[in-house]
């Protein structure tokens, strides 16, 4: 994916290009997903808007109508929105494709990537530090059921991503404030600045009522506070799972495409 700056921010009453009713901001949005494989509800949270206003926007106006789910890991997530991906060449790489624009960030706490979660897909934190979404792209969150060992792994892992993250959060910083810094003297002040915030915020643990999630229900942990969870899916998670074990290449890519066939947005 690309590091575009152009953001796209979408009203929700907007009208389809069909003519589909005006949605009502007052009611929650849910968006039928039907893929080759089955289809997908999901809810879209309220409290995420600029990521619930662009993806309605994106299903309503038919971005998504062949678009291939070009990333599926088993364990982890089913990930497309690729607008290159339309092209369905055979063995081709996609994921580069985010259609010219990012969407900022709403990472909320009170969200955790559960078993089914909608999330976004982005750039790593090292070119990336504001963590902008990738404007047109998306991953339901498939993951697995853990044990205490693996959330303990999962704990130090997301304390490695949250010390890199104010790493390249602070480079950037300093770089903006004075372009002229030596690569030694930038280096030394951004770790002086993660080590100084890491003192004050200490050490993250999973909550036990997220441990207990994971370790009944599934998902992936060590995404936790890095991405934006924008939705969830409520019916169809069958059809998640059932993607998630079809057999990829190299890249991930399922060897039999997986598509998107249509959106719709929707309320009851």
């Amino acid at each position: 994916m690309k590091s575009l700056h152009n953001i796209i921010l979408v009203v929700l009453v907007l009208l389809t290009a069909c003519g589909e009713k005006k949605l009502d901001p007052s009611k929650p949005v849910y968006v039928n997903i039907k893929t080759s494989m089955g289809t997908v509800t999901v809810l879209l949270y309220d409290d995420t808007p600029l990521h619930r206003d662009n993806f309605i926007q994106l299903c309503q106006s038919g971005a998504y109508e062949g678009v291939l789910f070009h990333r599926i890991i088993k364990d982890f997530v089913v990930q497309g929105g690729d607008p290159d991906s339309k092209a369905h060449h055979p063995g081709a790489f996609y994921g580069d494709g985010d259609g010219g624009y990012t969407v900022p960030a709403e990472i909320l706490p009170k969200y955790f990537n559960k078993r089914g979660a909608l999330i976004d897909a982005k750039e790593g934190d090292d070119v990336n530090p504001e963590r902008a979404s990738a404007g047109t792209q998306f991953c339901f969150v498939q993951g697995k059921k853990h044990t205490d060992e693996e959330l303990n792994q999962r704990e130090e892992r997301i304390n490695d991503i949250r010390r890199n993250w104010f790493y390249y959060r602070f480079k950037a910083r300093l770089l903006k404030q004075n372009p002229e810094i030596t690569p030694d003297s930038l280096e030394m002040e951004a770790n002086i600045m993660v080590a100084d915030t890491l003192d004050v915020l200490g050490v993250y643990q999973i909550p036990q009522n997220r441990r207990e999630y994971y370790k009944t229900v599934g998902g992936v942990p060590h995404l936790d506070g890095s991405v934006t969870i924008f939705g969830e899916v409520v019916d169809g998670l069958d059809i998640v799972e059932k993607m998630s074990l079809v057999e990829t290449d190299p890249n991930d890519r399922p060897l039999t495409d997986v598509m998107v066939i249509s959106t719709r947005a929707f309320q009851k």
